[in-house]
Parts: structure tokens; C-alpha cells; sequence
């Protein structure tokens, strides 16, 4: 039957089926990888977000995907349009389709007005993914090649479930002898902590400029993406209010991990604060890490960006993940030289 590339048309579960058969049978059990989850999709992923969705359908049934959406970089001072990579997977039967997927992306944004594009992959040299892309950047320098290196922050707030789920042994003993340890959160309870408001997004944005300010790459996020991360149905978003003035945020989504089985983690996408000392970024962290234990969340991770709270994370027994990853860039013909960044800050898709 031919394949036919469109744009995506479903509610997203197809794509979440796309990724079980095709990474399941690659990382299973061997690699700790996140998992789609449907309604973050179609909120992240909607008309209104302004994302491009190429896939390609053999007759109804979808075999390959890729995603982007459009955000605001500001590189060395200067605002440059971007676009944000996420969720490419070609079942195994078609990987000859993987090539034109990512070159109709590519396109699509240039056509656009994007000067790059930005995208994340696990740095496990043993990987399908990593080395799927270490040769296409080796064979397609112009087109795509990495930047820099990150790592995680990360700490689960269910010892058990790590247990059960970690990949390596020394996970699951370490789960098991520490875990009534590392799960704690300390000074986790500050009633100066509450729900993101509406009426909160102009103070929000305020503090997340100021944070960004002096950094080498940095998300520059329009109100109607700012309001619509604080305040999605997908996110969890908390304030920290002194004297009636926000003086700090913090906002998450949560999604699938997958090790030895399928665990609930939340990932933090933006941080920011003003006027907290440590102690009081310590309590605001505790705090938020205590909301998503209630929430049913089996672990929190952090990337290590250079605005994360790390010294209020490590002081809530965040430990470096397993795991790095390495950040590459899609440049077009609007690109400007880029050089990898000393300090970097924006949100990992």
C-alpha cells in the first residue's frame, strides 16, 4: 500500500500507539524514555499553539510522525523566531520515511520565518535514536548538528515505584535500602505557597524576564504561550506570595516514564523567582514536591538549565539522573552563526 505524507489528523492516541510499537521493543526495559500522553498532545500540540504536524500514513494507519512548535529564543540579546522538536518516530517497516519527515519539518518552519529549529536526544550511544541522529548530522552538517550537553536533576517522591521500575539493579536496591530517605521533603509545607491565578501571568512573566535576562539562550514567552503554560488544564503551576507580592513560580507538566514499567513523573518547565532567599526557595520546592505526591506522582525531574533552583533542589534530595541528553540544532537559511551557549534556559520538548 503507498505511503501518503499529510498533516496529522487524529486525537492523539494514535501517535501514543505509534511510540509503544515503536520504542517499546528498542528501550524497554533497557532505557528509562518518556511515554506520550494523549491530552498533554492535544493541548500542547493544538491549532491555536501554531504547531506543525507532518506524518505519514500508510492508507488510515499512521507510521511516522514529527512535531514542532513555534517559540521565541533570544540569542545573545537578540529575539530570533524558533521552532521546538519533539515526538519523531517511524515504525521499523518505514524507516526510508524518516529523511523526508524531518527535510518536510525543516521546510515547513524556514517557510515560516524559523532561523532554526531546537531538539533533544538521550545521550545512550547504544540507542536507535542517538545513533540515527550522530549519522544524520555526520551526513547532513547544514541541516542539523548538536550543540551541547545537559543532564537531569531528579528525585522520586515514591521510592516503591522505582523499585519496581528502575532499569539497573543498583536502582532498585538503592530504592529500596534509601528510599524511606530520599523521598522526604524537608520544610515541605510554606503557607506562603498557593495556586497560579490568572491575575498572576503579568508578575510571572515579570520574574521569568528578569531570570532570563543575562543568559546566552533564553525562552522568550509570548503572553498567550506564557498564560496558556501557567494556566493550561496539563500543567500544575504554583506561586510564591509574600506580603501580597508573587516573588516566585514554578510550573510542570506530567507524562509516562517508562523503565522495567510505566511510572507517573512530572517534568519542570519553568522556574523563576524574585526576592527568596534560600530558605524560602527550599520551602517553595519542598512545597511543590508535596502537591504532586498528593497528585499520585511517582517521581519529579529537572533539567539542569541555568536557571534552575538547583541548591534548593539538591537541599529537597534531587540526585543527578542516570541519564544526560544532548541539544541539537536545525538551522535554515535565516540562522546566525551560533556558538553552544555558556548559560541556556528554555523548555525541553
Amino acid at each position: 500500500m503507498p505511503v501518503e505524507f499529510r498533516d496529522y489528523q487524529g486525537d492523539f492516541s494514535d501517535i501514543v500507539s505509534l511510540t509503544e510499537r515503536v520504542w517499546l521493543p528498542e528501550y524497554g526495559g533497557r532505557i528509562w524514555f518518556p511515554m506520550p500522553d494523549a491530552g498533554f498532545l492535544r493541548e500542547k500540540l493544538s491549532v491555536e499553539s501554531g504547531a506543525l504536524c507532518p506524518a505519514a500514513y500508510e492508507g488510515d494507519r499512521l507510521v511516522g510522525s514529527v512535531f514542532s512548535v513555534p517559540r521565541t529564543l533570544t540569542v545573545k540579546g537578540k529575539d530570533y523566531p524558533v521552532s521546538m522538536w519533539t515526538g519523531f518516530s517511524v515504525e521499523e517497516s518505514h524507516r526510508r520515511l524518516a529523511l523526508p519527515l524531518i527535510e518536510r519539518l525543516r521546510k515547513a518552519n524556514e517557510a515560516r520565518g524559523a532561523a532554526f529549529g531546537i531538539g533533544m536526544v538521550l545521550d545512550d550511544k547504544s540507542s536507535a535514536s542517538y545513533q540515527f541522529w550522530t549519522k544524520y548530522a555526520s551526513s547532513f552538517p547544514k541541516s542539523f548538528r548538536f550543540m551541547f550537553d545537559g543532564g537531569y536533576l531528579a528525585k522520586f517522591l515514591r521510592p516503591d515505584a522505582m523499585a519496581r521500575a528502575g532499569i539497573m539493579a543498583w536502582e532498585r536496591i538503592a530504592s529500596r535500602v534509601f528510599g524511606p530517605i530520599v523521598r522526604g521533603t524537608p520544610n515541605a509545607l510554606d503557607p506562603n505557597v498557593r495556586a497560579y491565578r490568572p491575575s498572576d501571568l503579568d508578575r510571572c512573566a515579570e520574574l521569568i524576564d528578569g531570570m532570563n535576562k543575562n543568559v546566552d539562550w533564553a525562552m522568550r514567552w509570548s503572553r498567550e504561550e506564557l498564560a496558556a503554560q501557567l494556566g493550561g488544564p496539563s500543567y500544575t503551576t504554583l506561586v510564591y506570595e509574600r506580603d501580597g507580592t508573587v516573588q516566585g513560580v514554578v510550573s510542570c507538566h506530567s507524562f509516562p516514564l517508562q523503565g522495567r514499567e510505566l511510572i507517573r513523573c512530572a517534568f519542570l518547565d519553568v522556574w523563576a523567582h524574585g526576592d527568596l532567599n534560600f530558605a524560602e526557595r527550599t520551602r517553595f520546592i519542598g512545597t511543590w514536591c508535596e502537591k504532586l505526591r498528593t497528585m499520585g506522582i511517582d517521581g519529579v525531574v529537572a533539567a539542569r538549565s541555568s536557571t534552575m533552583p538547583t541548591g534548593a533542589l539538591v537541599a529537597n534530595l534531587f540526585l543527578p539522573g542516570a541519564q544526560h541528553f544532548k541539544i541539537g540544532v536545525f538551522p535554515t537559511k535565516l540562522a546566525p552563526d551560533l556558538e553552544p551557549p555558556k548559560s541556556w534556559s528554555f523548555e525541553i520538548t
